[in-house]
């Protein structure tokens, strides 16, 4: 009945309010009990772990458990935790499934006997497809011009199968046993090439024609592993995924990937706003290029998530610049929710941790207390974003501590902590904020003195659009609140931040990089012919310069914390043409100058027929005019 016990709740209180409540003893929640003092049906929330309360009928909230034992929080403070918390709690909605473990293998042998012999040992457990690569076996099929490709966690093997028996035009009158000199054809229509000669005595003697020695059918088989027996060697691509292509050596390793699994579909991909163009190939492909567990490829969609691949580690989505990406456990627009909630006092530090981090912490610390510091579950704080640590600064955290219990940081996080720290050190001269740390060096942190000030006035905005438009509001406060005006940053930390040039000589106005930029860093003024762009949107994903098809776009990559790159800018504009019949516009000097231009170099322009000059509607008349002439 330990699971029963609980300390902090949030609870209805009179009319719509909630109200926070708290015991010096332990609240048992069993109604059947004497020792009940709360009503189960006036709950809403309770703070614990997850792993201690298994069969709590509430949700469960490791922050307000910590708050209310280790902060030092009023009721008031606390009831708004609650609240935060609850909202968070009722606001996730993913797919979750059990996945049946797939017994399906692929066995790969050169040698028949070994082969049934395996097939002896394991076919009882496993769904085994054997395959010979070479020899002829009764009952097996040879597999010729083996082809083996990858895709979507399965192992797709393409080859060709000699079928020399028409099973369905055969009478099985017997003619053709023994008419084979060879004695390579057995009762059981099975026929042994490595002892045939092609002689055609059988298909001779076969009075239906059911048998041709040539035939071969293409089969194709899909399955989720892959074995080699001993002696099997096999030239795989090298870009092909060896994760289940296993040995008879090491054979326990294939069972071990055979199991049930429950599969939490958390990571979401919102076509809208990702800067990667599957049609085309090209752009920003930051997410895939950090998953180390094919959990993530490029298709002509865009991105593919295979969740059953998925550990959520979180490198995806600390990398995602515009947001694309986002972890339905705590979204982006929910963390900004929960503190729209809460009155974050200034010069807080915040300490974010998984629940298992910070139930380690807080299994050593129940006897101390933390002023001016507030507790924060987030499933994986791999996953935290440049946008989240920006935003806690803006609302006055003086600190944020990063619970990882990993020894080594992962690069994407601390490539976001890095950015964080390069921006408050040029606006305001600030040392590091930021201490990714292990739960066991938490409490010695904590213990140091905290001279350092949040920042004034304090961030007050709780708008949300995507993630990319957050950082740039964001940014641009935060430039706004610094004496220095005028900052630009190079390298690694800001690669994510530039501008574009464009040159305005070569440049059509043929709107093909406003296409592909979802984000919305180059938008079109179709009323005055011309390309905008606001540098700060500008993931630098180079779409736009790789479908340009004058050349006319070059990146500059670094982010200047001044007033102007926060602003819209006219990077083009053309000069629109009318149409010299009914004076309509109908495209740009510049796009008719070009067209013009390709024609003449291939003879192809009529300079006295200039039906190029008129728009649509009227070159369509002027042609019938000449047609009727």
């Amino acid at each position: 009945m330990m699971s029963k016990y609980v300390n902090h709740l949030l609870c209805y209180g009179k009319g719509a309010d909630t109200v926070y409540q708290q015991n010096a003893e332990h609240l048992r929640l069993d109604s059947a009990s004497p020792d009940t003092v709360l009503p189960e049906s006036s709950i809403l929330l309770t703070g614990g772990f997850t792993t201690i309360l298994t069969d709590s009928p509430y949700p469960v909230s490791p922050t307000l458990q910590l708050n209310g034992d280790l902060a030092a929080f009023n009721e008031n403070e606390m009831a708004a935790i609650g609240r935060a918390e609850l909202i968070r709690a009722n606001s996730q909605s993913y797919r979750s499934y059990i996945l049946e473990p797939d017994l399906r293998v692929a066995v790969l042998s050169t040698d028949s006997v070994a082969l049934n012999a395996f097939i002896e040992r394991y076919g009882s457990i496993l769904h085994l497809e054997p395959l010979l690569i070479k020899e002829y076996a009764p009952g097996i099929t040879t597999a010729q011009e083996l082809d083996i490709r990858y895709s979507n966690g399965r192992y797709n093997c393409s080859f060709m199968v000699k079928q020399p028996v028409d099973h369905d035009a055969c009478t099985y009158c017997g003619k053709c046993g023994p008419s084979c000199p060879e004695n390579c054809l057995s009762e059981h229509l099975f026929l042994d090439f490595s002892q045939c000669t092609l002689c055609k005595a059988c298909e001779n003697a076969c009075p239906e024609q059911a048998i041709d020695l040539h035939t071969v059918e293409k089969h194709d088989l899909v399955v989720p592993a892959l074995l080699l027996l001993s002696g099997t060697e096999i030239n795989f691509s090298s870009r092909i995924n060896k994760e289940k292509i296993f040995s008879e050596k090491n054979l326990e390793h294939l069972f071990d990937t055979i199991y049930a699994a429950q599969v939490d579909e958390v990571i979401t991909w919102n076509q809208d706003i990702c800067q990667y163009s599957g049609r085309l190939g090209i752009g920003c492909d930051v997410c895939v290029s950090a998953c180390e567990h094919q959990a993530l490829t490029r298709d002509h969609n865009g991105i593919t998530i295979h969740h059953t691949h998925c550990t959520e580690c979180g490198d995806c989505l600390a990398g995602c610049p515009t947001g694309a990406l986002q972890y339905t456990r705590f979204t982006d627009v929910e963390f900004i929710e929960y503190f729209s909630n809460i009155t974050l006092q200034p010069g807080t530090t915040i300490v974010i941790g998984c629940e298992h981090d910070l139930h380690k912490f807080w299994w050593k610390n129940t006897n101390r207390s933390f002023a001016n510091t507030l507790f924060l579950e987030y499933p994986v704080t791999s996953a935290l974003s440049s946008m989240h640590l920006f935003f806690l600064f803006a609302l006055g955290a003086a600190r944020i501590c990063i619970l990882q219990h990993q020894e080594d940081i992962p690069a994407l996080l601390q490539q976001q902590t890095n950015l964080v720290h390069s921006v408050l050190s040029a606006l305001f001269g600030e040392e590091e904020r930021i201490h990714i740390l292990q739960p066991e060096s938490l409490t010695k942190a904590l213990s140091r003195p905290l001279q350092k000030k949040s920042l004034y006035p304090l961030y007050h905005d709780f708008s949300f659009t995507n993630r990319r438009e957050k950082i740039a509001h964001i940014l641009s406060f935060l430039c706004r609140q610094s004496k220095k005006k005028q900052v630009r940053l190079t390298g690694a930390p800001v690669a994510q931040f530039g501008n574009i040039h464009f040159d305005t000589d070569k440049c059509t106005l043929c709107n093909a990089c406003v296409g592909e930029c979802r984000i919305s860093a180059l938008t079109a003024d179709s009323n005055n012919f011309a390309i905008h762009h606001k540098p700060v949107l500008c993931v630098q994903c180079g779409s736009c310069v790789e479908l340009c098809p004058e050349d006319a776009i070059t990146l500059q990559p670094g982010l200047s914390l001044s007033p102007t790159f926060f602003e819209e800018k006219k990077q083009a504009q053309a000069e629109p043409v009318h149409c010299i019949e009914c004076g309509k516009v109908f495209g740009t000097k510049q796009s008719l100058t070009r067209v013009m231009t390709v024609l003449t170099k291939k003879n192809l322009w009529d300079s006295q027929n200039d039906l190029l000059s008129y728009c649509d509607t009227c070159r369509v008349v002027k042609i019938f005019e000449a047609h009727n002439k």
